[in-house]
């Protein structure tokens, strides 16, 4: 247990112990799944999938003789085969021993042909390095499709958990809620799956510690150092490789960079490359979006999508659209946990009492802190700014991501926003979450109940696993 204390950063025993537990559990599930959930069963899995082996033949931005709609690139056939066979099932058989079955025969093949993934091309290809890296060593192993597709899916999982751990050791407080959120069964099942959300999540929650830890150290009064700008400028760079608008979240870097100058905490050659580090990250954010701009994701799916006929109807009326837009965005419900697809649309969400349950108790960890927890107490007002900044980044997050899909997504002149999901905002939530908390010690029986509600809809969906095969 002190092996696991000292690499989680913990020195109290008892939050070690609960920490400890739920990175255990969640990530037995998440194996689990990697194993036992079918290939496809979680969303857009299939076109991730040939996206990674895409990128690992070196079609970056191809696309099928000019049309905007089909970008892709080249996938083999026994690859191709292997995962129609399963989408072409649906959602009737989402759990099975898939390697173990007539399908898992495939053998490995050179003989490619064109696939469209267009709704995957325009996430930076960085995103899916820890697939395209299992793809690329099988062109010289050349295992079957579906030891492949296993050990692409256990490569993304040991790289998000890789992740998770450092940001756990670095936040210098509410730890907990960090593993809290990693009990979420949408996050946890994401680490299981090929998908781009897996890298974004595990890029936008170790850049919020890297933020907190220097947050926390400038409350102190103290000096930023070498180190700490390293690991923040690292954590920005690695968000700006994110899914867009993931480079939102750096806003809540400059009020932070702004109170730390006006207080002398850091000398100018750590400010200078905390700039330069930003500015850079921005441009590669900026450069992607160039890049991807005439990829039509919503024509892809027969849908009458066109962004610059959205733009002249939203510019058309401006009041209708703002009322349309924030509508969508107050009466949208955020509490869904979604569980993926499963045999019946019953089983693909938690009930809505879990979900708030596990809200609840994920709203309120930071009341759990270590023993030996400094509380500090920022007397100068300006400190007030950085939090203000992570609140500004979270919505200026919310609100970009609802209206990238209506303009590109819904249909032209709708009176909705189309695709907007859940999982979206999940790891962003870490945001609100990560201030510094006052609190006094909560009794051993009120953090015993605030650490089994966070099991709740991991238990639900285990049940739910259940029932699902027998």
């Amino acid at each position: 247990m002190k092996k696991i204390e000292k690499l989680l950063g913990i020195k109290d025993q008892m939050y070690a112990r609960h920490i400890c537990m739920a990175l255990c559990i969640s990530f037995i599930v998440s194996l689990g799944s990697v194993f036992y959930r079918n290939p496809g069963s979680w969303m857009d899995e299939p076109f991730h999938y040939y996206r990674a082996i895409q990128i690992s033949n070196g079609d970056i931005y191809k696309n099928d003789n000019g049309n905007m709609a089909l970008f892709g690139g080249q996938v083999s056939e026994t690859q191709l085969a292997f995962m129609n066979h399963f989408v072409e099932k649906g959602t009737k058989d989402t759990f099975g021993f898939y390697f173990l079955s007539e399908i898992g025969g495939l053998s490995y093949s050179e003989t490619t042909r064109f696939q469209a993934a267009t709704n995957a091309v325009p996430y930076h290809p960085l995103v899916y390095f820890p697939y395209v890296l299992v793809a690329v060593l099988n062109k010289a192993l050349h295992l079957s499709p579906a030891v492949e597709f296993i050990l692409m899916r256990l490569s993304g999982l040991i790289f998000a958990f890789s992740f998770l751990i450092l940001a756990i050791r670095m936040m210098p407080f509410s730890k907990w809620t960090v593993a809290v959120l990693a009990l979420h069964p949408t996050l946890l099942l994401t680490n299981s799956a090929i998908s781009a959300d897996l890298f974004t999540n595990a890029a936008v929650i170790l850049f919020i510690a890297c933020l907190t830890k220097v947050t926390y150290r400038i409350a102190k009064l103290r000096n930023i150092t070498k180190l700490d700008a390293m690991q923040l400028a690292l954590s920005i760079l690695f968000v700006s490789l994110a899914k867009v608008p993931a480079f939102l979240i750096l806003l809540s870097v400059l009020p932070v960079l702004y109170f730390a100058y006006k207080e002398k905490l850091f000398v100018r050659k750590i400010a200078v490359f905390l700039l330069f580090a930003l500015t850079f990250s921005l441009l590669c954010s900026a450069l992607l979006i160039l890049l991807i701009k005439d990829v039509n994701t919503g024509a892809y799916f027969g849908r009458d999508v066109d962004t610059f006929k959205q733009l002249a109807y939203i510019f058309s009326d401006i009041p209708k659209f703002l009322s349309m837009y924030f509508r969508e965005i107050f009466s949208y419900d955020y509490t869904v946990i979604q569980l993926g697809y499963a045999r019946e649309t019953f089983y693909q969400k938690p009930p809505a009492i879990v979900s708030m349950l596990y809200y609840f108790a994920y709203a309120v960890s930071w009341l759990y802190q270590e023993r030996n927890y400094e509380s500090v107490k920022v007397s100068i007002e300006k400190f007030k700014i950085i939090q203000f900044g992570k609140v500004a980044s979270f919505l200026a997050i919310l609100f970009a991501t609802f209206l990238i899909l209506y303009l590109q997504y819904s249909l032209v002149g709708s009176n909705i926003i189309d695709g907007v999901q859940q999982r979206y905002f999940t790891a962003y939530s870490l945001l609100l979450l990560t201030f510094i908390p006052h609190i006094r010690r909560l009794k051993m029986q009120v953090i015993n109940w605030l650490v089994a509600l966070a099991y709740f809809p991991l238990a639900v969906y285990l049940l739910y696993v259940f029932f699902q095969l027998f």
